[in-house]
């Protein structure tokens, strides 16, 4: 540890002469100037390493022990230090780093946000560029919480956006706001219609009456619970009037799906031709500057490959991005595919696409069997399906919900 210091600090290594030189030991001891590394040459002469900020000490305790002193050489951190100075080049440039990492750090160069998922990073900047907060500007120019404010009323899909700066750093941290619950419009008279044929398994109306019962086989377009009900008094066989309502209840049926997929059985395949083109360009201050660029690729088909690399000074990025582009031309031909791979693909996407439409109607899949074909060069697959889903759909009635008189006037709108 020792070592290190000493070469921090600096230091001087210098020949002592004289008829005693033990006496200018001594003085060093006494007046504290620290030296090391004594080596004797004779006896009236020896050579040692003293701090460089001591050196002038060391000279005056050498006159009055009567001994002359010749320097040997020099080294370590303040004798570098010192030379360094000497050089007005290197200090200027030392001096323009230092201030320009001053005031660099005070802009703002990355931004980044956290907390979203379904509201895009992209949409987030752009609103916060609108408000002020951007890469380049100038970072305690910006109101934290006024341009938070600002920002949140452009994007409504968020419930809370803060804005943290940290030197050239700015952190946004964003809350995404929940799907307010549907709001159901019972002013709105409506049926619950049948999306698809099926065998009733269970039916439950919540409001409305219901016009099938377990058992029943329906097909896709039947009302199943009305929301149209005619009214009779105790004791009477003749309706007095008509109630409208929102009809709405669970429907659950067994129903039986068939999908289909079809692909051409050959493909355009690309062919590189070999030509290749490499353009590089710089987007900066919102606006992009071509360094250099090739000749274009004669043919019209070609790959399109950019790369983008941020510009950095010390550590810190620098609102400028560098953009590499390579274009890579190709040609098209014709191949067949391979049949069975096409075929497995195909069921793939039919499962998919009955999974899906599964879970929208909250649903199950019982039982699936596949069937291909091929005709005109095209393969077919066709999946069927028995499924048990709900099958209710609501469909709305003209005119507004409420009591109407057997014989009186008709609902608004209503033929």
């Amino acid at each position: 540890m020792g070592k290190l210091v000493n070469l921090l600090r600096g230091y001087v290594e210098l020949k002592a002469s004289g008829a005693f030189p033990e006496r200018l030991l001594n003085l060093c001891a006494q007046e504290q100037a620290r030296f090391w590394r004594l080596q004797w040459l004779d006896d009236t002469s020896f050579v040692f390493r003293v701090y460089y900020q001591d050196l002038d000490k060391v000279r005056g305790l050498a006159g009055r022990a009567m001994c002359t002193l010749d320097e040997q050489g020099r080294g370590g951190g303040g004798v570098t230090a010192v030379n360094l100075l000497k050089r007005w080049g290197f200090v200027a440039g030392l001096a323009l780093c230092l201030l320009a990492a001053t005031v660099l750090s005070r802009f703002i160069w990355v931004i980044e946000v956290t907390g979203n998922e379904t509201v895009s990073t992209a949409a987030i900047l752009s609103q916060l560029c609108r408000v002020g907060v951007r890469q380049g500007a100038y970072g305690p120019g910006i109101r934290q919480r006024e341009a938070a404010n600002d920002a949140l009323l452009g994007l409504p899909g968020l419930s809370y956006l803060a804005i943290n700066v940290y030197g050239a750093r700015a952190e946004i941290i964003v809350r995404e706001a929940d799907d307010p619950p549907e709001v159901m419009d019972e002013s709105t008279p409506a049926d619950v219609v049948a999306a698809a044929d099926g065998i009733i398994e269970e039916i439950q109306p919540e409001s409305g009456r219901a016009l099938f019962a377990d058992g029943d086989v329906v097909a896709r377009g039947e009302v199943l619970i009305t929301g149209d009900m005619e009214l009779y008094p105790t004791g009477s066989q003749e309706p007095n009037g008509r109630l409208l309502v929102r009809a709405a209840g669970l429907v659950r049926a067994r129903t039986w799906r068939t999908l289909e997929e079809t692909i051409p059985l050959t493909a355009m395949v690309k062919e590189y031709t070999g030509e290749e083109v490499t353009r590089y360009a710089l987007d900066c201050l919102g606006g992009r500057w071509e360094i250099f660029k090739n000749s274009s690729i004669s043919d019209t088909r070609y790959d399109k490959i950019t790369e983008t690399a941020p510009v950095t000074l010390f550590g810190a990025e620098l609102p400028a991005r560098t953009v590499t582009t390579t274009l890579r031309g190709y040609t098209l031909r014709e191949e067949p595919i391979d049949q069975e791979a096409a075929e497995e693909t195909l069921r793939e996407l039919l499962t998919e696409r009955l999974d899906r439409l599964m879970a929208a109607r909250g649903g199950e899949v019982l039982r699936t069997d596949f069937a291909a074909r091929v005709a005109e060069g095209k393969l077919t697959v066709t999946l069927l399906a028995e499924c048990r889903e709900e099958i209710g759909r609501t469909v709305e009635l003209p005119g507004e919900s409420g009591w109407r008189e057997i014989g009186g006037p008709s609902p608004e709108g209503a033929e």
